[in-house]
């Protein structure tokens, strides 16, 4: 038997540095449609790119992960792999790839579930050598596709099947597979591309029977149980004690016998082969599901190649999570989106997994979200290779832990060398010359402190003039620390507890500060501190004073049930530098108000005089001292406004006046896409055509209230987006009755509350001013 095939030794292309790309669609490109977009870019090696792709829809977060190959690359190789460590064992993504030196991979193939070992379904060819392949697969009816690159480079998907046989001159039985091991219920052919020797095998099946061919002869028949070695110019034919009692025993050593594997594809003429799923693309149309593509959107996995061959696309959504998974045609637009022609479903559901190690990375990393909440174990995996050695420094690659520090707090700066083919080569402190450009500090090795605030970049310089530059850092005043839990109970003597503690700046980003922090015990009959543990050593309540950048805050630890002691008060939040006086001035500057909902939601419970008095009051403050009003909430007032304005009424509005953009969205039902999802299209729409440096949100429910967690950290990420651009951000929801203010990554997030109480009392009204000089901005929240 010829069992030549090939592996595929094209692949992958990427972009060397990640980068960050957000895009609205209007069009309908699936079952709901996609209004808007966030897709992120990062570089495997030259000719890998990994990207995310996280699409907001009508119907909710799609979260896409894609590997996209060139397949003209020669150093790259994409073939199947198991475990090393014993064949037939079911071992994670993450593992499988990197024990095979894998640089990215999917899951592969569908297997069996039960048990720690199994086969995968489809044929294996590797390299032009046959790996395995089973005899049961689409028997009855087209079921599970398999891809096939034949040695002329021509890329095949389709349903094959194989046959395989063995016999002697009395007898012909038929064998299960090809090296493939499941239940050993019928004979397997087996030889050295699965094991040297059937230990393995005789652990996991009692009274294994083998025999030894060499030569088209069988040489050796085992004893029940008895293991041997496979021999390096022949195979074993395995099968179990009882069926080789009651129907193999007309088998003799010396025998002469012929072996026959047949298939609807020419094993002589292929070089890569792995199996999958049903088929997704078939000459760039949606081909019909077959019977095991599940229902439904749902977690997946698909493999696909360009029309002209030149462009391989590996395929990953997320589901049954924050993401709402892909339907089967959903699938398939998706892939044919990204450029596939031909391509199938890989196993998908809670074995879905993409694992990536980019430049960025030092190893390889699951990027995407596994649905079982931990990698399932699998059978096989799809691995992509590089195989050209590493080779000379071509250029250097600088990136900050962080882009938000604090004065006195260490960021550590990651340096390392490219080879042509974008291979991380690892550079030392002594040999790299590190400089801060615009603030004061001190260098240990990679790690700098600033002893300063201000913005600035850190230059690296390596060998014969090679040079790059980090991103752009802020370094801001320490605002307030938090403890994680500022309550912690103990429930005995000698047990312990961690505290951990977060240094927030003004503009609201935080750093840990857990191994800085100075810990005082108040009562340290009570317990003690070493590094951030608490250990108990009496019963009782003392409190922790946790010290860092001038700013303190403390934790209360109570030990067997005591009654809880009280602790101070934490030091009070630095001023956020936006804040300050405004008052209306003709010197240039643009002045706004925002007033929050001025109509109650049941007139019948107010006094009408009161209603009216106090509802002029406000507008009078709103309408006075600024260029435009802005009316957040519900608002009754007929009279015309004194200023220009724009008042809420539930549905998506837009206004850009001097410098600034102020969106007014809906998200009353749970969220902005239940209330009305083309408002994410039509607001970064008008955000980015407008490009102004002040953008003020309106809104009648804060983030943190929305429904879906997932939704309120999609839409802080389009916001960070605009305040990574230097833009000055501010959330400002109308509703309930307290004021508050809070700033987070960068973001201000501030509720106005109603003018009246839901019992008809009036409630204490604010007013939010702003004072706007191009990127200079000032507010202040008044009563009025």
């Amino acid at each position: 038997m010829k069992k030549r095939f090939y592996g595929i030794k094209r692949l992958l292309a990427a972009v060397l540095t990640a980068s960050l790309a957000f895009s609205a669609m209007g069009v309908t490109a699936f079952a709901a449609d996609t209004v808007y977009q966030q897709r992120t870019h990062e570089t495997v090696t030259k000719g890998v790119i990994y990207e995310k792709n996280s699409r907001m829809t009508t119907d909710g977060i799609q979260n896409i992960h894609v590997l996209t190959i060139d397949l003209t690359q020669s150093t790259l190789e994409l073939k199947e792999v198991e475990s090393t460590k014993e064949y037939g064992l079911k071992e994670t993504v993450q593992k499988m790839l990197t024990d095979n030196g894998a640089i990215a991979g999917v899951n592969c193939d569908f297997f069996g579930l039960s048990g720690s070992y199994s086969a995968s379904f489809g044929p294996v060819v590797t390299d032009g050598e046959l790996i395995s392949a089973g005899t049961s697969v689409n028997k009855e009816s087209n079921q599970y596709a398999a891809y096939v690159l034949d040695e002329d480079g021509n890329s095949i998907f389709s349903y094959f099947k194989t046959w395989a046989t063995f016999a002697n001159a009395a007898k012909t039985i038929e064998l299960a597979s090809v090296n493939k091991v499941t239940s050993m219920v019928f004979p397997i052919y087996f030889d050295r591309n699965a094991a040297d020797s059937t230990a393995d095998l005789d652990k996991r099946f009692e009274n294994l029977v083998k025999f030894v061919v060499v030569g088209d002869t069988i040489t050796y028949i085992s004893q029940k149980g008895e293991t041997v070695s496979v021999p390096e110019n022949g195979y074993l034919i395995v099968m179990s004690g009882d069926y080789y009692t009651n129907a193999a025993s007309v088998f003799k050593v010396g025998d002469p016998v012929t072996l026959n594997i047949s298939s609807t594809i020419d094993f002589d003429k292929i070089e890569t082969a792995f199996g999958g799923g049903g088929l997704l693309l078939v000459d760039g149309q949606t081909a019909a599901a077959s019977s095991i593509v599940a229902s439904g959107r749902q977690p997946r996995t698909a493999f696909g190649v360009s029309q002209d061959g030149t462009k391989a696309i590996i395929m990953v959504v997320d589901g049954r999570g924050d993401s709402i998974g892909a339907t089967h045609q959903e699938m398939a637009d998706l892939m044919r989106t990204y450029g596939a022609y031909d391509a199938m479903h890989l196993d998908g559901g809670g074995s879905s997994t993409m694992a990536v190690k980019t430049v960025e990375d030092t190893t390889l990393e699951v990027k995407n979200t596994v649905s079982d909440g931990a990698e399932r174990k699998v059978i096989n995996s799809l691995g992509v290779f590089q195989t050209a050695p590493v080779g000379n420094v071509e250029q250097i690659v600088i990136s900050p832990s962080t882009t938000h520090t604090q004065p006195g707090k260490a960021i550590t700066f990651t340096v390392y060398g490219l080879d042509e083919n974008y291979q991380r080569i690892s550079l030392s402190a002594d040999a790299v010359q590190l400089t801060a450009a615009g603030i004061e500090g001190t260098w240990n090795g990679f790690d700098f402190t600033p002893s300063a605030t201000g913005d600035f970049a850190v230059s690296a310089t390596y060998g014969d003039g090679l040079s790059a530059v980090s991103s752009l850092i802020s370094c801001a005043q320490t605002s307030r620390l938090k403890a994680t839990n500022a309550d912690i109970s103990i429930s005995a003597v000698g047990k312990t507890a961690g505290i951990y503690v977060t240094a927030y700046d003004v503009d609201g980003f935080g750093r840990a500060v857990t191994n800085d922090a100075e810990y005082t015990v108040a009562n340290p009959a009570i317990g003690t501190m070493n590094g951030n543990i608490f250990t108990a050593k009496a019963t009782g309540s003392t409190y922790v004073k946790c010290s860092w950048g001038g700013k303190e805050t403390y934790v209360v630890v109570t030990v067997g049930g005591a009654q809880k002691t009280t602790a101070p008060a934490s030091s009070a939040a630095a001023a956020d530098p936006m804040a300050g006086t405004v008052t209306k001035a003709n010197d240039g500057a643009y002045y706004l108000n925002i007033a929050g909902a001025l109509a109650a939601s049941d007139p019948s419970k107010v006094d009408a005089s009161v209603y009216a008095s106090v509802r002029s009051r406000v507008r009078a403050a709103a309408d006075s001292n600024a260029d435009v009003a802005i009316y957040g909430g519900k608002c009754d007032v007929t009279t015309a406004t004194v200023l220009d304005s724009m008042t809420w009424n539930g549905s998506y509005r837009f206004l850009n006046r001097g410098g600034a953009s102020v969106v007014m969205m809906s998200a009353a039902n749970g969220g902005i896409r239940a209330t009305n999802a083309s408002q994410y299209m039509k607001f970064t729409a008008d955000l980015d055509a407008a490009n102004n440096n002040n953008i003020i949100i309106v809104m009648d429910k804060t983030p943190s209230d929305f429904t879906s967690a997932a939704e309120a950290d999609y839409f802080r990420a389009i916001l960070n987006k605009y305040v990574d651009q230097g833009k000055n951000v501010f959330v400002v929801s109308c509703a309930g009755n307290a004021y508050w203010a809070s700033n987070k990554d960068g973001v201000r997030y501030i509720n106005l509350p109603n003018l009246w109480k839901a019992d008809g009392r009036a409630n204490t009204a604010y007013l939010l001013k702003f004072r706007m000089d191009g990127s200079n901005l000032t507010y202040e929240a008044v009563k009025v």
